[in-house]
C-alpha cells in the first residue's frame, strides 16, 4: 500500500508544480504588460544585431521560394527573431508565416507587404509604414506599433494582445475578428475601418477617431473610449457593457440592439444616434446630449438621465422603469406607450410631448412641466405630481386615481385650460389643484370634496351633478422675517 502510494503522491506533486510553473508564466506577461515578454527561444544568428540589405535582401528571396514550395531545399523560411531591422526597405516583400518575434521594425518601409501568419510578437513597429499590407491571422502580441501606418491595411484574425498603437494611422483598415484585449489605442485613427467581431475587452481608445467604423458585434466591455469620435459609427449589436464613453462624440452612431449595461455616458454627444432596442439599464447618461435620437424600445430600467437633452426624441415604448430623470428636457419628446414605473425626478420639461397611453403608475414628478403635453389615456395612478405644470394639456382619458392606498397627488398642480375629458380623479389629492378654465365635465370619481379644495373658476367646466365652490383663496405669503 506504502509502494504503490509513494509514487503516486510524487506524481501528483510533480503535476501540480508543473501547473503553478505554467500558471506563473501565464500571468507574468499580464501582470507587467508585457511590454518586453518571454515568448519562444530566439536562436536567429542576427539577434540583437542589425542585417546587413544585401543579406536582408537575399534572405527575403529565400523566404519566397520556400513559401512557394516548402520542399525546396535550397530555400528556408525567413527566422530574423530579434534582430535589428530599423529601416528596412521591405515594400512589397512576400514575408507569411516569417520568424520576426521582437524584431526591431522601427521605421520600416513594408507598404503592400505579405505579413500575414507572420510571428511579429513583441515586434517594434514603432512609425514603420504598412499601408495596404497584409496582415491576416498574424501575431502581433504586445507589438509596438505607435505611430505606426496601417492605413488600408488587411488584418483580419490577428492577434494584438497588449499591442501598443498609440497615434497609429488605421485609416480604411480592415481587422474584422481581430484580437485586441488591453490593447492601447489612444489617439489612434480609425476612420472608415473595419473591426466588426473583433475582440477589444479592456483596451484603451481615449480620444481615439473611430469615424464610419464598422463596429458591428465587436466586444467592448470595459473599454475606455473617453472622448472617443465615433461618429456614424456601426455599433449595432456591439457589446458595451462597463465601458467608459464619457464625453464621447456618438452623433448619429447605430446602436440598434447594443448593450450598454452599468456605461458611463456622462456628458455624451448621442445627437441623431440609432438606439433601437438598446440595453442602457444602469447607465449613467448625466449631461448626454440625445437630442433627435431613436430610442424606440430602449431598455433604460434605473439609467440615470440627469440634465439629459431628450427632446424630439423618439422614446416610444422605451422602458424607464425606475430611471432617475431631475431637470431631463423631453421637451417635444415622443414616450407613446413609454414605461415609466416608479421613475422620479424633479423639474423634468414634458412640455409639447407626446405622451399618449405612457405608463407611469407610482412615479414621483414634482415641479414638473407638462404644459400642451399629449396625455391622453396616460396612467398616472399612484403617482406624485405636486407643483406640476399641466397648462392646456389633453389629458382625455388619464388615470389619475389612487392605487393600492396610494392616491395621486396634484397638491398645487397646475391644470389651467387642461381637457380632461373622462379623466379618473378617484380619491386624488387636488388640494389647491388649479382648474382654472379646464375641461371636467365628464371626469370620474371626481367628489365634491374634492373640488372645494382645489382652485376653480367660471370657465371650469364641471360635472353636471357637482357644484361650483366659493373661489379658493391665494397661499398666504410668507412674512420676512424681523
Amino acid at each position: 500500500m506504502n509502494r504503490l502510494f509513494i509514487p503516486t503522491l510524487s506524481a501528483g506533486i510533480i503535476i501540480l508544480i508543473g501547473l503553478a510553473a505554467t500558471s506563473a508564466g501565464a500571468a507574468g506577461p499580464s501582470a507587467s504588460h508585457a511590454t518586453s515578454p518571454e515568448f519562444s527561444m530566439c536562436k536567429s544568428p542576427y539577434k540583437k544585431k542589425p542585417v546587413p540589405a544585401k543579406i536582408l535582401q537575399a534572405l527575403v528571396r529565400s523566404h519566397e521560394q520556400w513559401m512557394e514550395y516548402r520542399g525546396n531545399p535550397d530555400a528556408k523560411r525567413i527566422e530574423l527573431c530579434q534582430a535589428d531591422l530599423s529601416r528596412a526597405a521591405l515594400a512589397g516583400a512576400n514575408l507569411e508565416r516569417a520568424d520576426l518575434e521582437g524584431a526591431v521594425l522601427r521605421q520600416a518601409k513594408l507598404p503592400q507587404a505579405i505579413l500575414a501568419q507572420a510571428s511579429l510578437a513583441g515586434a517594434d513597429l514603432t512609425k514603420s509604414v504598412l499601408i495596404d499590407s497584409n496582415l491576416s491571422g498574424a501575431d502581433l502580441r504586445y507589438a509596438r506599433l505607435t505611430d505606426t501606418n496601417l492605413s488600408r491595411a488587411i488584418g483580419d484574425e490577428a492577434a494584438l494582445f497588449g499591442a501598443v498603437l498609440i497615434d497609429a494611422k488605421v485609416k480604411g483598415a480592415s481587422f474584422e475578428r481581430a484580437q485586441l484585449q488591453g490593447a492601447d489605442l489612444t489617439s489612434a485613427d480609425l476612420t472608415d475601418s473595419n473591426f466588426a467581431e473583433a475582440y477589444f475587452y479592456g483596451a484603451t481608445l481615449k480620444d481615439t477617431v473611430l469615424v464610419n467604423a464598422d463596429l458591428t458585434g465587436a466586444d467592448l466591455r470595459r473599454t475606455i473610449l473617453t472622448n472617443a469620435n465615433l461618429y456614424r459609427a456601426n455599433l449595432q449589436g456591439t457589446l458595451l457593457d462597463r465601458t467608459h464613453l464619457e464625453t464621447a462624440r456618438l452623433i448619429e452612431a447605430d446602436l440598434e440592439g447594443a448593450y450598454l449595461d452599468e456605461t458611463n455616458l456622462r456628458g455624451a454627444n448621442l445627437k441623431r444616434a440609432i438606439l433601437r432596442g438598446t440595453d442602457l439599464r444602469y447607465a449613467d447618461l448625466q449631461g448626454a446630449d440625445l437630442h433627435d435620437a431613436d430610442l424606440e424600445g430602449a431598455n433604460l430600467e434605473e439609467a440615470a438621465l440627469v440634465k439629459v437633452d431628450v427632446h424630439s426624441a423618439n422614446l416610444r415604448m422605451a422602458i424607464l422603469y425606475h430611471a432617475v430623470l431631475d431637470e431631463a428636457d423631453f421637451l417635444d419628446a415622443n414616450l407613446t406607450r413609454a414605461v415609466l414605473i416608479g421613475a422620479k425626478g424633479l423639474h423634468i420639461n414634458f412640455m409639447n410631448a407626446d405622451l399618449n397611453e405612457m405608463y407611469a403608475p407610482k412615479s414621483s414628478f414634482t415641479h414638473a412641466r407638462f404644459n400642451r403635453a399629449n396625455l391622453e389615456s396616460s396612467n398616472f395612478v399612484g403617482a406624485d405630481l405636486r407643483g406640476s405644470n399641466f397648462s392646456h394639456a389633453d389629458m382625455t382619458h388619464a388615470n389619475l386615481q389612487e392605487t393600492d392606498l396610494q392616491e395621486t397627488n396634484l397638491q398645487n398642480a397646475t391644470l389651467v385650460h387642461a381637457d380632461l375629458s373622462g379623466a379618473r380623479l378617484d380619491s386624488a389629492d387636488l388640494r389647491l389643484t388649479n382648474f382654472k378654465g379646464a375641461i371636467l365635465s365628464s371626469v370620474i370619481g371626481l367628489t365634491q370634496t374634492q373640488l372645494n379644495a382645489a382652485c376653480v373658476d367660471d370657465k371650469t367646466k364641471l360635472p353636471p351633478e357637482l357644484s361650483r365652490p366659493a373661489p379658493c383663496s391665494p397661499p398666504a405669503k410668507k412674512r420676512a422675517k424681523p
